[in-house]
């Protein structure tokens, strides 16, 4: 059973003040609990969780072992079913090419913003007074190339989607790339990672 925990009797005290018995499973290797007991000193190779005064739970795993990162102090349980045969995956055999954008083309990434990309606190009225209006961003580089100054108003298609939204410079972006922000009106998530089909300044 986990420790106790503030508030587990009296969150069903309008029913009863007397906890309900925890659940019973006649076929586990454990025992049952309100209490519990998770510490280090037993030696046990059954552990259902691993805690230490003052450790994380991560840590406090080695508390149970013969040394850090080995063997259980009573012995390793069980019986290994599936042996490794060696790494056949090929996570490192397959790196993609550096990005390197022909001139002229763009992708879409995405821009957080810490009001209004969160679905659910842009509900709130606080917040929503702090979101910034939807926008595109660019470059300088790609600015300057297209013309275009701080404010104008681009069209933009992308994935069959059009969009026409004002122009924000930022110095942080790479030549090749268009950012969107992220949960503001209008721009869908879907959009992101896709290739900007045509990107001009819109006609007043």
């Amino acid at each position: 059973e986990p420790l106790r925990y503030s508030g587990r009797t009296a969150m069903r005290a309008d029913i009863s003040v007397h906890e309900p018995r925890t659940s019973q499973d006649n076929d586990t290797a454990f025992s049952f609990s309100m209490e519990g007991y998770s510490g280090s000193a037993e030696p046990r190779q059954q552990v259902p969780f691993a805690w230490s005064p003052g450790w994380n739970s991560p840590q406090a795993w080695n508390k149970f072992q013969d040394e850090v990162g080995g063997h259980l102090r009573a012995g390793d349980p069980g019986t290994r079913l599936i042996e490794s045969r060696g790494d056949g995956l090929s996570w490192f055999s397959s790196v993609p090419r550096a990005f390197s954008p022909e001139r002229g083309t763009w992708q879409v990434v995405p821009f957080f913003h810490l009001f209004g990309s969160d679905e659910t606190s842009s509900l709130a009225a606080p917040v929503q007074e702090r979101i910034p209006q939807p926008y595109v961003a660019l470059a300088k580089s790609e600015a300057d190339r297209l013309g275009v100054n701080e404010g104008a108003l681009l069209s933009l298609s992308i994935a069959g989607q059009s969009l026409t939204l004002p122009l924000r410079i930022n110095e942080e972006l790479g030549s090749g790339l268009v950012a969107l922000p992220v949960g503001l009106p209008g721009i869908s998530p879907a959009l992101f990672g896709k290739s900007v089909d045509g990107l001009q300044e819109a006609a007043q």
